[in-house]
């Protein structure tokens, strides 16, 4: 199974935009510089692939469960161990799950068979 770069590159950003706003809210969150978002980002967004490749979800919505889940793991324990701040779980399930509902709106697309261009497979 190969990775699927766009996905990667949605879950990165996805992250870093929600963990960036919620610095301003959450005090746990409030010690993730930029640098530090872009590490927690793809580190969450990597190892969901990885996990993904793993366990092979049959729909959308166990990877975003997956996602969910990797997030919630990922955040609380780069901010305990990086930051030595104990984030307040709710605001850690709560930026997961603003996450995965981001990577659920953009559904992945299943690739052609053949190398077939879409247009190509539309057309009767």
């Amino acid at each position: 199974m190969r990775i699927n770069w766009l996905r990667l590159a949605i879950r990165a950003a996805a992250a870093f935009v929600v963990l960036f706003l919620l610095g301003y809210i959450v005090p746990g969150f409030s010690g993730l510089t930029i640098g530090r978002l872009a590490v927690v980002s793809l580190v969450t967004a990597v190892l969901s692939s990885l996990v993904e490749m793993a366990v092979k979800p049959g729909s959308s919505r166990d990877r975003s469960i997956i996602l969910f889940l990797v997030t919630a793991v990922v955040v609380y324990l780069y901010s305990l161990a990086m930051l030595n701040v104990r984030p307040p779980v709710v605001s850690t399930l709560l930026a997961a799950a603003i996450i995965a509902a981001v990577d659920l709106v953009f559904p992945e697309r299943e690739p052609l068979a053949g190398g077939e261009r879409e247009e190509a497979h539309n057309n009767p």
